[in-house]
């Protein structure tokens, strides 16, 4: 973990990064992407203070857009899981796709390897998410 401009930079993020510009090489790929700046006016204007302060770790904007959210071990509390739901059903609500790869099913990325088995751990992430 690291922190950049501001933000924090999980495990897995950059190998992340990585994998996405190769599985979508002519698109548009951000990281750290303020979660109102995605949502639709009405739900950006509605967000808590907290909520207007979080982050998505990697945008790929394609139509529709997918958020891809790099989860570390700190996302199995209670507290963050419950967080994360509410960030997921909000994005989803928006007609955002979202993609996690959870540090206990993507071993690799959380390594920061990027080999084919990262790569394989991304493709069943987007697969469990219905996105092929």
């Amino acid at each position: 973990m690291r922190f950049e401009n501001g933000n924090i930079i999980g495990n897995g993020e950059d190998t992340a990064l990585e994998l996405l510009a190769q599985l979508f090489p002519q698109k548009s790929i951000k990281r750290q992407v303020k979660l109102s700046e995605l949502l639709k006016k009405d739900w950006a204007d509605d967000l808590s203070e907290r909520q207007k302060k979080e982050t998505i770790d990697l945008v790929v904007y394609t139509n529709p857009v997918i958020v891809v959210r790099v989860q570390d071990p700190h996302h199995n509390g209670i507290i963050t899981a419950e967080r994360d739901l509410v960030q997921r059903k909000t994005l989803e609500w928006n007609n955002i796709k979202v993609v996690d790869l959870r540090n206990y099913d993507c071993i690799n990325i959380m390594k920061e390897e990027n080999n084919r088995e990262a790569m394989r751990e991304l493709l069943e992430a987007f697969k469990y998410e219905g996105i092929t």
